[in-house]
């Protein structure tokens, strides 16, 4: 019995037209825990809390690095079908450019996942987070069945609320947060599957009724 058997997960992927979402392997594991060392804020931008969800943004290597691997080993390891968080490399061409996770809680009642991502520096700007973006939603509505599809944003971080109203979100009111000692609002929004516009030319791999269960998709009846 191979990994691949024993953890299905690893198998899920995306193939869109301009990137590749796929479960990192040890190689691209670990040119992620480089790239995210590198930094994903821009640092002439004052106005962008530094809270990256690993929380690797404000040491040196090699502790960002093995923060970031911390990350990303612990949602495997909290991972149950009532309550998971996937983290997707994404490639364009041949360059690792950054992570889009999509996660979710009691998916099999509540239809709803929940997408983040981050680009890394040197990468920004080529329009990849949308590309990465119009992936995962792909994986969530057509692979998964999705009927909704959450995500948020700083107040002002305009380029990723631009991006997320440019595809059909909705604003979904706002959350108050603490970031750098300071308080700070999250915007909130929601895309309904009524409301998706599916990007052409995609392909989604490694859904088998084992990933489904994990998933905590329930198995059609026989007949």
């Amino acid at each position: 019995m191979s990994l691949l058997d024993i953890w299905p997960i690893l198998g899920i992927g995306v193939r869109a037209p301009a990137v590749e979402l796929f479960v990192p392997g040890q190689d691209a594991l670990e040119a992620l825990a480089r790239l995210a060392a590198d930094g994903i804020y821009d640092p002439q931008n004052q106005y962008l809390p530094r809270t990256p969800v690993g929380g690797w943004e404000d040491v040196a290597s090699p502790e960002a690095e093995r923060r970031f691997l911390r990350y990303y080993w612990a949602a495997f390891a909290d991972w149950r079908p009532e309550r998971w968080n996937l983290l997707l490399a994404a490639r364009v061409e041949s360059n690792i450019v950054g992570v889009q996770e999509i996660g979710a809680q009691h998916f099999a009642v509540t239809r709803t996942v929940s997408t983040g991502s981050w680009v890394g520096r040197r990468f920004q700007g080529a329009g990849y987070a949308k590309a990465m973006r119009e992936a995962v939603l792909y994986l969530a509505f057509d692979g998964l069945g999705a009927e909704r599809a959450d995500t948020a944003a700083w107040i002002t971080n305009h380029a990723s609320l631009a991006v997320s109203r440019a595809m059909g979100y909705q604003d979904n009111g706002t959350t108050t947060r603490a970031a750098e000692g300071k308080r700070v609002e999250q915007v909130n929004l929601t895309l309904q599957r009524s409301n998706w516009r599916p990007q052409g030319g995609c392909t989604i791999s490694g859904i088998t009724p084992d990933v489904s269960e994990m998933l905590g998709i329930p198995r059609m009846p026989a007949g």
